[in-house]
């Protein structure tokens, strides 16, 4: 009995070996190699990045002008918002108004920022808006009304001006003479890719 078994043993590894060496298959396999990735930049420059204004004596129905470029440098297309900071020991700043306009040319005299521009937008803040509490869309995030949008860099409208236009009223009384105010403007960027 023990030889039968072993014989049956026998006979099964020989034919298990015999169906392993029949079972030979084609095969291949191929690689997909070297996949990268890669984020994006937001990145909203400004230009100049120092202050637009320096006024010194004003009197009432002074009227100033200045103007920043806004430029997406960044590789996605955003969108900014802006405001002011307004001077907390002076009310000078609200009795300041401002209007901002987009401007799309120069004018004669070749200073994209001064009276004689061409406007491709007019009041985007303003027109005579307060000084102390100026705005341009809303920095909260997602898509608010009057936010600015700009290409990615390199885009067809990755850039735009904006004048910006500050008058001391004519009706601004002796309580403001000697006064001075400071404010900053400040710009808050987003992508505007899956950002509703």
């Amino acid at each position: 009995m023990k030889k039968i078994v072993i014989a049956l043993l026998a006979v099964g590894v020989v034919v298990s070996m015999v169906l392993v060496g029949a079972i030979a298959l084609f095969t291949d396999s191929e690689t997909n190699p070297t996949n990268s990735f890669s984020t994006g930049t937001i990145d909203l420059a400004i230009d100049p990045a120092t202050a637009m204004f320096t006024v010194t004596d004003m009197a009432p129905g002074d009227v100033e002008y200045s103007g920043i470029l806004m430029t997406n440098s960044g590789s996605l297309a955003l969108r900014y918002a802006g405001n002011t900071t307004a001077d907390g020991t002076s009310t000078l700043d609200e009795q300041l108004d401002l209007t901002i306009d987009v401007v799309t040319g120069n004018g004669t005299d070749a200073i994209w920022y001064t009276a004689d521009d061409v406007v491709g937008e007019a009041n985007i803040y303003g027109p005579d808006g307060v000084l102390s509490s100026a705005y341009i869309g809303d920095p909260t995030q997602g898509a608010q009304a009057g936010d600015r949008t700009l290409d990615e860099s390199g885009g067809a409208n990755d850039n735009e001006r904006l004048r910006f236009k500050v008058t001391l009223p004519s009706s601004t009384d002796n309580s403001y003479q000697g006064d001075s105010c400071t404010v900053s403007f400040v710009f808050y960027a987003e992508q505007t890719a899956n950002n509703p």
